[in-house]
């Protein structure tokens, strides 16, 4: 077995050696959060290099403590793709757990690990003043200080309702917070919907957070995951989401083929599918050219299992160019599976 082991390590080392520089491009391009410079690298890869980063990523992953992975194999599956500077938040309403998540050498782990209060009663936030947590993914919009002492030393506000709770699932209520507390302790499922932590471990998980970056998932249990179906699912979405960013950019040549990545039932604030089109249409008739430069791409997974699907939120930071209009902001695209494809169910903005 050792002799085995030892044969391995060597064809490694000789794979390595012979494609050191194009692999070490795409690992230094992932540890520093260029996805994007990662993904196009990646695609240049011979398969045999494809194949060998996934092998590389396994060591890394093996090279982590036990206390950074859940168990074994298994990975925070409720996370797949973090920039290097940003975490992810994921809050197991049962058990009233925080977890922050962080990712490293391209594994999602977990990094810390806080004592949290969640709602009065158990299930999904149907309505105002059900006394429930919702479940979902959100995102801290804004640290709020100066509140009445019952908040302890201040709030990040949730975009809670987010775009698929208005306009596709019809959830209601507001104001669901990150916050402390006015006591040394409260008792289990005690708020009214918000999540509450203790004011000495608000202070320390506000470091773990960037407002209108920091995706903050709500679940009932947290997902667990072999690394192998996470590699594949995390590529997967990647690559749509670059297929995607260069249907747009060619859209003022071919509209058909972007408009093919978004689902029949997709929605924004202000258009269902049909009324997006015929804007889109008029738009991009202006058009003779559109660049999109998309960083710090984030890829995360809702722990429900909807009535269309599973549920995914896909966000980044956007620089769009064009002959007659310049945006800066960072956009959400919600996306889910329709057979086999992956489809954009909503698509809103910052």
């Amino acid at each position: 077995m050792k002799k085995l082991t030892a044969v391995f390590f060597a064809v490694i080392f000789l794979f390595i050696s012979a494609s050191a520089t194009t692999l070490d491009n795409v690992i230094e391009a992932l540890r520093k959060g260029d996805v994007e410079k990662a993904y196009y690298l990646q695609k240049n890869l011979p398969e045999k290099e494809e194949k060998l980063l996934e092998i590389l990523l396994l060591l890394h992953q093996d090279k982590l403590t036990d206390a950074e992975l859940l168990s074994g194999n298994y990975i925070p599956c409720n996370v797949l793709y973090l920039p290097g500077e940003i975490n992810a938040l994921v809050v197991n309403k049962v058990t009233e757990k925080l977890y922050v998540i962080k990712e490293k050498a391209g594994v999602p782990v977990i990094v810390a690990e806080f004592e949290c209060v969640t709602g009065k009663k158990p299930g999904d936030k149907l309505k105002e003043g059900d006394q429930r947590t919702p479940e979902g993914i959100y995102i801290p919009l804004y640290w709020r200080t100066h509140l009445p002492k019952i908040y302890g030393p201040g709030a990040f506000v949730l975009n809670y309702p987010n775009l698929i709770d208005r306009k596709i699932l019809h959830r209601g209520g507001h104001g669901i917070w990150i916050h402390g507390m006015d006591t040394p302790s409260r008792p289990p499922h005690s708020t009214n919907g918000c999540i509450v932590l203790e004011n000495k471990d608000l202070k320390r998980l506000k470091k773990f957070i960037t407002p209108k970056e920091t995706p903050v998932i709500i679940v009932d249990e947290l997902c667990k995951e072999p690394f192998k179906n996470f590699i594949s699912e995390r590529n997967s979405l990647v690559d749509f989401v670059y297929k995607w960013k260069a249907a747009w950019e060619n859209s003022p040549k071919d509209l058909q083929t972007y408009f093919s990545f978004y689902s029949r039932h997709f929605v924004t604030d202000k258009y269902n599918f049909d009324s997006w089109k015929k804007y889109k249409k008029k738009v991009t008739s202006g058009k003779k050219w559109i660049k999109i430069k998309i960083s710090n791409l984030t890829i995360t997974r809702d722990g429900r299992l909807l009535s269309f699907g599973r549920l995914y939120l896909i966000s980044f930071d956007m620089k769009y160019s064009s002959n007659n209009y310049n945006w800066r902001g960072h956009k959400l695209l919600y996306v889910t599976k329709e057979g086999e494809k992956w489809k954009i169910l909503g698509e809103e903005s910052f």
